[in-house]
């Protein structure tokens, strides 16, 4: 990729970031966390060296104190649980620090939010109006990033925001009122803020794209041209993307100023550590299938995976009767009932989570042990994204992945695109496969990558 120069980006020079250490805000008393949902815990205190609390570790005992983070910062990351920098967060903070431009390419899973936050909350300044924007592609991520931004900004005094479609127009006018500082929203809702004139954002100090890819996959590449010259004077912009397509190559050459590249899976398309497998089935047997597969993998949280609203409601409604404690979860649904699900699926509340792909990806949840695609999805860009959802920072997982007849060109696509065979699997006692025909020996039509087509439907004769 060609490097984009300063002139391209049509605005004017970034002002360089001080990187040194700065004094951390005063605080409250009271040690609580805060009671408003909206806000960072600005009236929570603790001891410079004392251990963080809960899951946290001692303050001495975070490596992100290597990066010279303002204390207060790094209080809340050593509160959080953060010990070590993942690679993705150790290639892309120093950057960041030192006031450059900064695009970060790695799968999901791998710690971007944090990699983008902690820079970006370290620069915060106190001028008024929001300082930090961040852009994702659904209301799901919204709701991670504004969570993951109180975390780490436990003991700073800031306010953080998700704006997105669905949730109530004045509950955010009443939250902007009272002074916000980090915003994370979805495009849509974001620019109709804009266009009301709620807040502004031609000065802040960072914006960050994140799931650029996906942006652009949901139709958003106008909104985000404009949300970009909205945002005319900002001094640092960030871009994350799981995969660098042509459009968000384009992008980042149109409104990055000489930006560090931290590309750390550009030819890795999936997890070494996901177990993939896949079944061939019928459709009619597709329920008879995944009960098998859960009873005999009972897997401890998994992410089931269908192509569309009512066959998720369907599928749920089929486990529930079957005894499955199983929820489903798309766009389909009001806002306030997503929320529920998500929460109850984090806490464990039920083990199974029917989703679709929209609806799923603001899903970061590590403890996902199982990712199954009861749908196999028609881009295999779909699949890398939806087998990410397990294997979460280092730990292994599994993907299983059903496979009807007519569906061999979509896991063609998929072997393709990951550069490996998915290996085929069966049980012997379940009626599931499509049934030997003596006519599947004659064929009707060419062969499709690996499969032969047949009257039967696809077959694989690639040779183990």
């Amino acid at each position: 990729m060609t490097d984009p120069s300063a002139s391209s980006s049509g605005r004017p020079p970034r002002r360089r970031r001080r990187r040194g250490p700065k004094k951390s805000g005063s605080t409250g008393s009271n040690g609580g966390a805060p009671q408003n949902s909206e806000a960072s815990s600005d009236d929570t205190s603790a001891a410079d060296d004392a251990p963080a609390k809960g899951t946290g570790i001692p303050v001495d005992d975070c490596a992100f104190a290597e990066f010279n983070l303002r204390d207060d910062l790094i209080k809340g990351i050593a509160a959080a649980g953060y010990r070590t920098p993942s690679p993705i967060q150790a290639g892309a903070i120093p950057h960041a620090l030192d006031g450059r431009d900064v695009i970060g390419q790695a799968r999901t899973g791998t710690g971007k939010t944090c990699a983008f936050l902690v820079p970006a909350l370290n620069a915060l300044s106190d001028k008024p109006g929001p300082r930090v924007l961040v852009v994702v592609p659904t209301r799901e991520l919204a709701m991670q990033v504004h969570e993951e931004s109180r975390k780490l900004g436990k003991f700073m005094k800031f306010r953080s925001l998700a704006i997105y479609g669905g949730d109530p127009m004045k509950r955010q006018l009443d939250e902007l009122e009272k002074g916000v500082q980090v915003i994370a929203a979805t495009p849509g809702r974001l620019l109709d803020h804009l266009s009301r004139r709620t807040f502004k954002i031609d000065d802040l100090d960072y914006i960050i794209l994140d799931e650029a890819d996906r942006m652009f996959d949901l139709g958003f590449r106008e909104d985000i041209d404009k949300i970009m010259r909205h945002a005319s004077n900002r001094a640092q912009t960030m871009l994350f993307s799981a995969t660098l397509s042509e459009e968000v190559l384009s992008l980042s050459a149109k409104f990055m100023n000489d930006p560090a590249k931290v590309f750390l899976a550009p030819d890795k398309m999936t997890v070494e550590e996901v177990d993939q497998t896949c079944f061939a089935v019928v459709p009619e047997r597709k329920t008879t299938l995944l009960v098998a597969v859960l009873q005999r993998e009972k897997p401890e949280r998994s992410i089931i995976f269908t192509r569309t609203k009512i066959g998720a409601d369907k599928l749920a409604m089929r486990l529930q009767k079957k005894g499955f404690k199983a929820q489903e979860i798309h766009s389909g649904l009001p806002q306030g009932k997503r929320e529920k699900i998500l929460a109850g699926f984090r806490a464990g509340t039920f083990p199974y989570l029917i989703a679709t792909d929209v609806a799923a990806r603001g899903i970061d949840i590590p403890e996902v042990t199982h990712v199954i695609n009861y749908d196999i999805p028609e881009h295999a860009e779909d699949y890398v994204h939806r087998i990410g959802r397990t294997a979460r920072m280092g730990k292994k997982g599994r993907a299983v992945t059903f496979v009807c007849p007519d569906d061999g060109m979509f896991l063609t696509g998929i072997e393709k695109l990951i550069n490996q065979v998915i290996p085929g699997d069966s049980y012997d006692d379940v009626d599931h496969a499509p049934p030997k025909r003596e006519q599947q020996t004659k064929t009707d039509g060419p062969q499709v990558g690996n499969y032969q087509r047949t009257l039967g439907g696809y077959i694989r004769t690639r040779k183990r």
